[in-house]
C-alpha cells in the first residue's frame, strides 16, 4: 500500500464528528443585591462545574474583586456591590487560568501541588502546567 492509499484509508476511518463533545460553557453568575452585599447564589454549582474546591474559587474571587466575604451554604456573600458582568468576567479569567488546559483546551483538569509548586494537570492529554501565584 502506498502513501496515498494509506491516507485515503485513514480518512475513510475518521468519524464524521471528531470534536469529542460539546464546548465547555462557563455558567452565568446568579447574583442578588442585599443592602451593601452581593450574593452569588449559584456559587456551589459554579465550583462543582469547574470541579474545584469552593475555598479555592472563593479565595480567587474575593482577591480579584478586592473585597471580603464568606461562603454560606451554596452561596458566596461578597461585602460590597458588584455588577453581574464584573463577576462573570472574573469567572472567565478563573476558567482560563485554573480550569482549561493550555495544551489541549479541555476542562478535564485538576489542581495538584508538587514540591511546593501548584500545577494544573490535564486528565485528557496529561499536560502539567505550573501556575503562577
Amino acid at each position: 500500500m502506498d502513501y496515498e492509499e494509506m491516507l485515503d484509508k485513514g480518512r475513510e476511518e475518521v468519524p464524521e464528528d471528531v470534536s469529542g463533545g460539546e464546548r465547555f460553557e462557563i455558567p452565568e453568575a446568579e447574583t442578588q443585591k442585599d443592602g451593601s452585599k452581593t450574593i452569588l447564589r449559584n456559587f456551589g454549582a459554579l465550583a462543582d462545574r469547574f470541579n474545584r474546591d469552593r475555598e479555592h474559587l472563593s479565595k480567587y474571587l474575593l482577591g480579584e474583586l478586592g473585597t471580603s466575604g464568606h461562603v454560606e451554604g451554596n452561596e458566596l456573600v461578597l461585602n460590597g456591590s458588584f455588577r453581574r458582568g464584573k463577576i462573570n468576567g472574573k469567572l472567565e479569567d478563573y476558567t482560563e487560568r485554573y480550569v482549561i488546559c493550555s495544551e489541549c483546551g479541555r476542562p478535564d483538569t485538576k489542581l495538584e501541588k508538587e514540591k511546593g509548586v501548584e500545577l494544573l494537570k490535564c486528565e485528557a492529554c496529561g499536560a502539567r502546567t505550573p501556575l503562577e501565584d
